[in-house]
């Protein structure tokens, strides 16, 4: 057990108490999203925390645990007030994001592609009113390497990063369904990082219905997915 990890285990040891369980084990690992596993060993609860939490203050890492171990006895999670801050922050997304765009392999990281400019996008959105700056601020775009036609938007609020699928980099398609998906992909932007409340719910629905030719939109992206698949 390295440093971290006997650090780890110690910040979430008495959580894991809290909660009725005793711990057995904890240790940092790697993955491309920020989040935990945990399995029954013995009759005691052994943990995995993502390693983005590694040079987090043991508050946050508590906070974090407990919402974590409050599933392993089928309990509503709660995500304290520390650990959100914390995660919200712009000193931990500056630090972090680079890593994650890092492990998200299907990124070009860019947001040029061969015949369409994600920022172009972005800058029709923002003069047609319907996004504003503060929104997207501190926000990544970029294409991605594959064009999935099945899923052609992704966010990551935490790490206020957009990827937008590479099969809309093209000249037939046409700027408005460009414009849609990026707007429904920073629409995640602007609701931020809120673990355990539902990313469509009826203010999203709300605010995506006011993209004018949403219905068209979707109807082509419909028609493009069952000619390609």
């Amino acid at each position: 057990m390295g440093a971290n990890d006997e650090r780890l285990f110690e910040a979430v040891s008495p959580v894991a108490t809290g909660c009725g369980l005793e711990l057995g084990s904890a240790s940092f690992y790697r993955r491309k999203e920020l989040q935990a596993s945990w399995r029954m060993n013995g009759g005691k609860v052994d943990l995995m925390v993502s390693d983005y939490l590694e040079d987090a203050p043991d508050g946050v890492i508590g906070d974090f645990s407990r919402a974590v171990l409050l599933t392993v006895v089928n309990r509503r999670p709660v995500y304290g007030g520390e650990y959100l801050d914390w995660v919200r922050s712009d000193r931990f997304i500056s630090s972090k994001r680079g890593i994650y765009v890092k492990r998200s392999r299907n990124l070009t990281r860019s947001p040029e592609g061969a015949e369409r400019d994600i920022i172009g996008s972005l800058d029709r959105l923002l003069d047609s009113g319907l996004l504003d700056p503060g929104s997207i601020d501190n926000s990544f775009f970029s294409w991605t390497r594959a064009p999935n036609v099945a899923r052609v938007g992704f966010c990551s609020p935490m790490m206020r990063v957009v990827g937008v699928s590479s099969a809309l980099d093209a000249a037939p398609v046409p700027e408005f369904v460009l414009d849609y998906v990026v707007y429904h992909e920073s629409l995640h932007l602007a609701q931020g990082y809120r673990p355990g409340r539902r990313p469509h719910d009826k203010a999203f629905r709300d605010a995506e219905g006011k993209y004018p030719r949403r219905d068209e939109a979707v109807a082509y992206l419909r028609s493009m997915r069952a000619r390609l698949e």
